[in-house]
């Protein structure tokens, strides 16, 4: 099966749709848990078939229940968002934490913040904490940004404002999240866990500013007030 799911990936990226779907589903079919994964999301974004969200969470179940961490991931958010299936948060948090122990940072940052919100669970927020720092440690942006957050207010860990700056700044250098470039800034300019540093803090306004964020070009905007 492992054959005809890696040529039914080939097809897909070729523009075939509709031998690579053939080709999934018949590796879905058989239980190979990377094309009932796949073949789900093809059917969530409408990719190469009619966009069925109920199919989808089938598939998503059948591989979330082979362990496959991506999948159980995506069911929570099945549950969270109610798409193919009736919404209920009791259920997202339990496939979140299904992913989450299987290693997977998304649903980890997303169990993180079902326990720091009280989503389908007792608010807990030494567990958000523990969640976001483990989401954090593997690279993903929103949950190092949120694991500074966690250091900037003392939230389930000591707070540490060079802590809270240094995973702000790992989230910025993906150079994904405006808001996490503008954190930085506002970060230089107040001299919060760095030292001040008005320069950089402009800097990085302007960087969070260049695609829009509308935070970044007011905070930009009164920096270079400042400095007139």
């Amino acid at each position: 099966m492992k054959e005809i799911y890696e040529q039914s990936l080939c097809q897909l990226e070729s523009g075939n749709f509709a031998e690579g779907i053939k080709l999934l589903q018949e590796a879905a079919d058989a239980g190979w848990a990377d094309a009932q994964y796949k073949l789900a999301m093809c059917y969530l974004e409408g990719q190469g078939v009619e966009c069925d969200e109920a199919k989808a969470a089938l598939l998503l179940f059948d591989a979330g229940v082979q362990g496959h961490a991506a999948a159980q991931r995506e069911m929570g958010r099945c549950y969270a968002e109610g798409r193919g299936i009736e919404q209920s948060d009791v259920e997202s948090f339990k496939w979140y934490r299904a992913a989450a122990r299987g290693g997977n940072v998304e649903a980890q940052y997303e169990l993180g913040n079902c326990y720091h919100n009280g989503v389908g669970v007792e608010v807990n927020i030494d567990l958000a904490a523990k969640y976001y720092g483990a989401a954090a440690e593997g690279g993903y942006d929103l949950a190092q940004i949120a694991y500074g957050h966690c250091y900037a207010l003392g939230e389930g860990v000591v707070a540490d404002p060079k802590m809270a700056f240094r995973w702000y700044l790992d989230a910025a250098h993906q150079w994904k999240s405006d808001y996490a470039m503008f954190i930085v800034g506002s970060c230089y300019e107040q001299g919060k866990g760095v030292e001040r540093d008005v320069e950089r803090a402009r800097k990085w306004y302007s960087r969070a500013a260049t695609d829009g964020y509308e935070d970044a070009i007011h905070a930009l905007h009164d920096l270079e007030g400042m400095l007139v």
